[in-house]
């Protein structure tokens, strides 16, 4: 009887701590869901919208870089293809608040330092919202654009 109750409480803890391992893998808040699926790369553009034909193709080479840290948070941001619109800089990516999943912010990048963006459903393309000044760099015209981006 002792080796069988020893023995109960051996698989009664080790499913315990199975158990609590698996729900700390899923404790993730929706913002962090969210940061881990839109990590990558992003580019490919297509479905853009903007004030003017040269700003389009300004932006069609645009790729984007978004990564997070190791608890799931966001963390840098790069941008290459399109220096008038993140400056082909690295700085870093936030959400705008505690509690959005769609607009972001972003620092040590510009001229855009935010934008609202939606996802797929499979989350294999993305859709950005932002204004900005024409992005040819010519002009002083702000514009509303819409770009749509692949996942690399």
């Amino acid at each position: 009887m002792k080796k069988y109750t020893i023995l109960l409480l051996v698989i009664t803890s080790f499913s315990m701590s199975c158990t609590e391992d698996k729900l700390s893998e899923h404790e993730f808040t929706d913002q962090q869901i969210a940061a881990k699926n839109l990590a990558g790369d992003w580019g490919a553009a297509f479905n853009i919208v903007a004030p003017d034909i040269e700003s389009a193709d300004a932006i069609r080479l645009l790729t984007l870089l978004f990564t997070v840290d190791e608890n799931g948070n966001p963390d840098k941001f790069l941008s290459d293809g399109s220096l008038s619109t993140f400056g082909n800089k690295t700085g870093s990516w936030a959400w705008a608040d505690g509690t959005t999943t769609t607009d972001v912010v972003l620092t040590e990048v510009g001229p855009i330092t935010s934008f609202t963006i939606s996802y797929s459903d499979n989350i294999d393309t993305i859709t950005i919202l932002f204004n900005a000044v024409n992005a040819t760099g010519r002009g002083d015209a702000i514009g509303s654009y819409q770009v749509s981006f692949q996942r690399l």
